[in-house]
């Protein structure tokens, strides 16, 4: 299946996937591969447990009268007809973007299933009604909301409901299974009790599932956050920049797209650090951090995520990566910032922030940085060359006067009113 055809079959919308997207795709394929992992263990084990009454009915203290071909046949279609489906997942879950239809389909398909057994196995004196439990904890792990996982274990209350309602009024005939009670099957008050006992077990379950997964999720993510972030200035660290940076590259390779990257550097840090000490300077890093995070460009859907990826690349050095963003874009973005930062140096001014060093209270002024602005494809084409080229503008922003914007040198700083 060629490269092409995956992405039209994966991306119907037309509408080019971020790099977030692809990483919430990604964990979501792999949860998805989990449990159709899961699902062959636990045909496994339906299969070991099918060889088990085989060999004991051959005991003679076996009650064989109620066996039928259907006993022997329904069981093993239903295996089989989850094996083809499960094989039919297993291969295929990685082509598709949006996995939430894909996982409805499969636990659909299992509850169906569950049902079908059920019903073949005696429905109200059926032992399988347990197999319900194993949707739901398989919905809580593979379902990102709750309500989903409270929709299956509905699903399969109805479902089993439904197969003792019609057993008991006759509009389906009941199986007849041997070493049970068959007489239950037509009872109302059993039934009721059967069905009440399932649903209050599988709604349990369904609570316990999603509070469990939803911490799991949790901690997920604050150990995501903490790997991830640099602790002084809350952004993105070195090495997830580096990460990101090429996942952004090759996604521009792939959907042919631009980015621009910009390298700041705090300009005369260090003897902002030697004259006011290096508490000093962390809120400084601090302070253009906040103004940088407050001014890129961010998705506030009901899942926000940042469009701009805002970084510590190092010491007194800040990178942001412009996904879509053509050099001359990037250059505008840059100098945005550039003034911006600017402003808030004279508000810290005006407001004569103060900071005791040594017992002795001075004014601190604010900063300044020099910005660097290099773009793929324009200035080039990997993750290495694309830092070099904005580092390398960078530099030549300090040494032209510093607190300034540069293009990387292959194109000239565009002409632009608000740059004036």
């Amino acid at each position: 299946m060629s490269g092409d055809f995956m992405k039209a079959m994966v991306y119907i919308s037309g509408d080019t996937p971020t790099t977030g997207d692809l990483e919430m795709f990604k964990e979501g394929r792999e949860r998805v591969g989990l449990v159709i992992r899961v699902r062959w263990i636990v045909l496994g084990v339906l299969a070991v447990y099918g060889v088990i009454p085989y060999i004991f009915f051959q005991h003679s203290s076996a009650d064989l009268v109620p066996i039928t071909t259907l006993h022997c046949m329904i069981p093993v279609i239903a295996w089989c007809v989850v094996a083809i489906y499960n094989a039919f997942f297993h291969f295929s879950h990685r082509w598709f973007a949006n996995i939430r239809p894909l996982n409805q389909i499969q636990l659909l398909l299992d509850l169906f299933f569950v049902t079908v057994v059920v019903h073949f196995s005696g429905g109200a004196v059926s032992w399988f009604w347990a197999m319900y439990m194993i949707l739901t904890l398989e919905a809580a792990l593979i379902m990102e909301k709750g309500s989903d996982t409270f929709a299956i274990a509905l699903g399969a209350t109805l479902a089993y409901g439904g197969v003792l309602l019609f057993e008991h009024y006759g509009l389906i005939k009941s199986v007849k299974m041997p070493f049970e009670n068959n007489l239950l099957q037509h009872t109302l008050s059993y039934g009721v009790i059967k069905w009440a006992w399932v649903t209050a077990v599988n709604f349990c379950l369904a609570a316990i599932g999603v509070f469990m997964m939803g911490t799991v999720r949790g901690r997920e993510e604050h150990l995501r956050q903490l790997v991830m972030k640099d602790s002084l200035t809350s952004l993105y660290n070195r090495r997830y920049f580096i990460y990101r940076l090429t996942s952004e590259i090759q996604r521009a390779k792939r959907y042919k797209r631009q980015l621009s990257l910009l390298i700041l550097d705090v300009d005369n840090f260090k003897e902002f650090n030697d004259r006011y000490g290096h508490l000093a300077g962390d809120l400084a890093l601090r302070a253009v951090s906040d103004t940088i995070l407050s001014n890129i460009r961010r998705s506030d859907g009901k899942q926000s995520y940042e469009v701009d990826v805002a970084c510590r690349y190092g010491g007194e050095e800040l990178a942001v990566i412009l996904p879509e963003t053509d050099f001359s874009q990037g250059a505008i973005a840059a100098e945005r910032l550039r003034r911006r930062i600017e402003a808030e140096r004279d508000i810290a001014l005006e407001e004569s922030t103060m900071y005791v060093s040594d017992g002795t209270r001075q004014e601190v002024p604010g900063v300044t940085v020099s910005i660097g602005v290099a773009s793929y494809p324009a200035h080039a084409t990997d993750t290495d060359g694309l830092i070099r080229a904005a580092d390398m503008a960078m530099f030549a922003a300090k040494n032209a006067g510093k607190n300034r914007v540069m293009v990387s040198p292959r194109h000239p700083l565009p002409a632009d009113p608000q740059m004036a």
